[in-house]
């Protein structure tokens, strides 16, 4: 037997079944493949902000000068908490940080899922739920949805008899739309189980139901400055809830999974939210006025509360790779549970919003 066969057999079985995550292909990468200049490259299949944190560059060159990149960073994230807290009016106590909020879900998942437990997934929704689900070795539950585009909490109370957690993403990614509080706690209050609601696009609709930790311990709200704070490289995430829950993540924490520039810029961000409210609010605008636009050129467009739409055409891969021969990289989302013929873009700058339209209309 070879070395690689026995790897494969000492991998653990719900390793081997995983369907790992596609990753995106690099721009350089598509660049090169399609002749084009790197920096005519847009990405429309990320969901991150089209603009740099340019509020950031004094602290970046501040903290520079007294850091000490040869030592680890603070364990205990003081800083960045202590600005989590003035962001969200959360205490210390109520406050977890990972890496990116994918590590939110991570650490989630080893605390309540693991090894023959199940979680509830309503699909179509983020992907990674069902991965860290499956690599701490539990299994995905279905939730049944009345259509792609709406949240049924009845049937979510149902799928939860018996499973050790419930995913939901609100606003949900990749639909785009908003499962309204109320039924959001409708969920919370009737199932025995942890609720993880995952916010990474909260900024982008100003509707959270953080509030609802004081009244139920079994919820946890994930953030991130990945998309809104235009923070997607330096991956810094964090989970509000109950003293309690935090008490359990923290046990699953890494201890140094954020870099020391990253929680410093981290906290900067928090504490000068005025750049970030701008550009949120440009991405609004930009995205009335995208839905307006896309909507006689294509078959569906769906309404959305986050930075990215929803659209539909009759033959997505076509257009998709049509795209992206011009490079312009979207997400083909058609074959997701009830979602064919559909695409997901980023909303962008309105000259790159303007290109993809453009380009779509020569293609269309």
């Amino acid at each position: 037997m070879d070395r690689s066969s026995r790897l494969h057999d000492a991998a653990r079985p719900s390793v081997l079944a995983l369907d790992p995550y596609a990753l995106e292909v690099p721009t350089e990468e598509i660049a090169a493949r399609y002749g084009l200049a790197v920096e005519d490259v847009v990405r429309f299949d990320t969901n991150t902000s089209p603009f740099a944190a340019e509020n950031l560059a004094e602290p970046l060159r501040r903290f520079a000068d007294r850091m000490a990149l040869n030592e680890y960073p603070d364990t205990s994230y003081g800083e960045l908490v202590a600005a989590i807290g003035r962001y969200t009016g959360f205490g210390a106590g109520q406050v977890v940080v990972g890496c990116g909020a994918d590590e939110i879900l991570d650490m989630a998942a080893k605390v309540f899922v693991g090894e023959g437990r199940s979680a509830v997934v309503p699909e179509p929704t983020y992907v990674m739920y069902d991965l860290v689900t499956r690599i701490v070795g539990g299994t995905p539950r279905p939730a049944p949805r009345p259509t792609p585009f709406e949240m049924d909490a009845d049937a979510v109370i149902a799928a939860a008899r018996g499973a050790a957690a419930v995913w939901l993403c609100n606003p949900n990614n990749p639909t785009g739309d908003l499962t309204p509080v109320e039924d959001v706690e409708r969920i919370v209050a009737n199932v025995a189980c942890p609720v993880v609601v995952d916010e990474a696009y909260y900024e982008y609709c100003g509707v959270t139901v953080a509030p609802l930790i004081s009244k139920y311990p079994n919820l946890l709200v994930v953030r991130t400055l990945s998309k809104a704070f235009s923070l997607a490289g330096l991956r810094v995430g964090f989970g509000l809830a109950s003293a309690g829950l935090i008490e359990l993540m923290m046990r699953v924490r890494p201890p140094n999974s954020i870099g020391t520039i990253a929680a410093a810029l981290g906290a900067a961000a928090l504490d000068d939210t005025a750049v970030m409210r701008a550009h949120v609010a440009g991405v609004v605008a930009e995205r009335t006025r995208l839905v307006a636009t896309l909507r006689p050129m294509v078959q569906d467009v769906r309404d959305t509360e986050t930075n990215f739409l929803l659209w539909k055409v009759a033959d997505p891969k076509r257009v998709a790779e049509a795209l992206l021969s011009r490079g312009l990289i979207v997400r083909d989302v058609s074959g997701r549970p009830g979602l064919a013929g559909y695409l997901r873009t980023t909303v962008r700058t309105p000259a790159e919003n303007d290109r993809l339209l453009a380009e779509l209309r020569r293609i269309l």
